[in-house]
């Protein structure tokens, strides 16, 4: 099943639920009736992103039953910091490099003080970023839930 398909079956569902007929809903979503039609069906690529904003709002679900995929994986990019996450990490490395070269040139005792200081950073930060990532397991597991869930259904 195409998400096209998936989503129109989640508004199919929705709209008979709400007990609405095509044509109420075409009407209180300002479309003409055969949309209604094409979005149940899966047969439009792409419903407009205000149309399904509306839709959620009209069918009293949540609007991320009505995300295609590309548009969660980015909403959970946004929500979890992922890109955040991937520059901290690109910094962690740069940040190792730079204490594998002053460990080398350590020659007084302020020297392997300031390393020690620049090593507890490092730690610090690694450790953050190893919170972020069990955040982000969670999140995969809750997600590929959703996803046997979803199959299911189909």
């Amino acid at each position: 099943m195409s998400e096209q398909q998936r989503i129109g079956e989640i508004i199919k569902k929705a709209r008979e639920s709400a007990a609405l007929s095509q044509g109420k809903l075409a009407t209180l979503l300002g479309v003409q009736n055969p949309v209604i039609y094409k979005y149940e069906s899966g047969k439009i690529k792409v419903i407009p992103f205000e149309k399904r904003v509306k839709l959620a709002e009209i069918l009293d679900i949540p609007l991320s039953d009505l995300l295609y995929s590309d548009e969660i994986m980015e909403k959970v990019r946004e929500e979890l910091g992922i890109n955040y996450l991937n520059k901290e990490y690109d910094s962690l490395d740069a940040l190792a490099i730079e204490l594998e070269a002053d460990f080398k040139n350590i020659d007084s005792a302020e020297k392997l003080e300031a390393v020690k200081a620049k090593f507890e950073a490092f730690e610090k930060k690694r450790l953050e970023l190893e919170k972020g990532v069990a955040m982000l397991h969670e999140l995969l597991e809750e997600i590929t839930k959703k996803a046997e869930e979803l199959k299911k259904l189909n």
